[in-house]
């Protein structure tokens, strides 16, 4: 799987890196600041997103076939934060079903973000270049494990367009709202991991898609000067394949979640970073 990092990329994953470094490694406890808070108690946060922000198959779930989980990342830090949640991530969602296409009977998602609203996150993208669907096929072993690095690469560049206009929007619309871009966890580790059920054809088709969209995310949050949290960054150790303890991502088989989303300790991971973003 191609690693290579142009050195702005380089310079913002080791911002997160280093901010991640100071949870001492426990995904479960929240850095303490004794300065005033980046998003005051009270004010109001809007989670935008797909599956990888609604927590598809955490329970307890609600909002029907968008699947959120009480306990995602944007409602751990709704709740660590004292935050008023709106929460709108929906399994299943593109970009485009933030910005303007309804998803089923839900409203794009960006309607409800309102000039009041102090916080946003999000976590979408995959689902516009098919990435769970192909971690999907590649852990079946069929036909649609493949990606053709021509259309995988003109689809990343839209993305990027959509990311950012996604940013814009949001800014025109709350104006003093903190924007943070949460990355998609890493799913394929630098080893061969059996949880996945890839072949090394696999590997290399899903590792190449994963790291596309992380570039993305970093090369979005650098030109658009939105606060990143990058737990791609710092999960080389914490894929499918690491203890249960440490394990961010879910492999082929689940006993809670869904496979090749996070974990109930990726969403805790997710949001210990969403909240040190917010204190830089």
């Amino acid at each position: 799987m191609p690693t290579a990092r142009s050195l702005g990329i380089a310079a913002v994953i080791a911002v997160a890196a280093l901010s991640a470094a100071c949870s001492a490694t426990s995904s479960s406890t929240s850095p303490t600041s004794t300065t005033q808070p980046a998003v005051p108690a009270g004010a109001t946060y809007v989670a935008l997103g797909s599956s990888y922000a609604a927590g598809i198959g955490i329970p307890a779930q609600s909002g029907g076939a968008c699947a959120r989980s009480s306990q995602n990342y944007p409602s751990l830090v709704a709740a660590k934060l004292e935050l008023t949640l709106v929460d709108v991530s929906c399994s299943g969602a593109t970009t485009a079903n933030v910005l303007t296409t309804p998803q089923g009977t839900n409203p794009p998602q960006i309607d409800a973000v309102t000039s009041d609203t102090s916080l946003v996150t999000f976590t979408v993208g995959g689902n516009d270049i098919g990435y769970t669907a192909t971690a999907v096929a590649c852990g079946a072993q069929s036909a649609g494990c493949t990606s053709d690095p021509t259309q995988l690469s003109s689809d990343l560049t839209t993305l990027e367009r959509s990311l950012a206009t996604l940013i814009s929007t949001i800014h025109a619309k709350a104006p003093s709202a903190k924007i943070v871009l949460v990355t998609y966890p890493l799913l394929v580790p630098p080893t061969a991991c059996p949880a996945l059920d890839f072949t090394s054809q696999g590997d290399q088709v899903v590792g190449s898609m994963g790291q596309g969209l992380e570039r993305v995310f970093t090369e979005v949050a650098t030109s658009t000067h939105v606060l990143l949290a990058d737990p791609y960054a710092i999960g080389a150790s914490h894929g499918p394949c690491a203890a249960a303890t440490e394990s961010w991502t879910a492999g082929h088989t689940v006993t809670v979640g869904f496979p090749y989303h996070p974990t109930p300790l990726g969403h805790q991971e997710m949001a210990v970073l969403t909240e040190q973003a917010l204190q830089r």
